[in-house]
């Protein structure tokens, strides 16, 4: 009896340990992590007012200089639709442009592409927007500019509805 005492004893603090193991490895995967997911930029830039990406392109300036021009196709941006993805960069070199989209009203998920030069100052990909469970929903679809200097962002507000059955 006393054996299966110290039996059970022992595995519950094998358990302990193992759990505490788990904790510290995943902690260590999110720190890592933190930074690619959610990078900080080193300059936003402003959207021109007036913008519309179901319109057509949008402009984002920079403070100290240079532009970001964002063009979602088609139009009107759509969810669950195939969309062709188009930044102009003018006065900014980049070493990798990339376009995130986030959902503002609930998190839909890690969505980012790379855009690939085309070439000097235009980036263009492919991408998707997920369906949303509401009727409406506003994204923010950021594009994210690695330079000498930094990290650059641009972030872009659009609003998508849901396909009336």
């Amino acid at each position: 009896m006393a054996h299966a005492v110290q039996s059970q004893g022992m595995v519950r603090w094998l358990t302990v340990l193992v759990l505490l193991l788990v904790v510290a490895l995943l902690g260590a995967v999110v720190w890592k992590a933190w930074p690619l997911l959610f990078p900080q930029a080193q300059q936003v830039a402003q959207v021109v007012p007036g913008c519309d990406l179901h319109h057509g392109p949008c402009v984002a300036r920079f403070d100290t200089g240079g532009s970001v021009t964002l063009s979602i196709t088609p139009r009107p941006v759509a969810m669950l639709a195939p969309l062709a993805l188009e930044v102009r960069l003018d006065g900014l070199a980049a070493e990798r442009v990339e376009l995130d989209f986030q959902g503002r009203e609930m998190f839909m998920g890690y969505n980012r592409r790379q855009l690939m030069a085309q070439e000097p100052g235009l980036y263009r990909g492919e991408g998707v927007l997920p369906m949303c469970v509401t009727d409406w929903m506003t994204w923010e679809a950021t594009v994210l500019i690695e330079t000498d200097e930094g990290l650059l962002a641009a972030p872009f507000a659009f609003v998508t509805e849901r396909p009336r059955p």
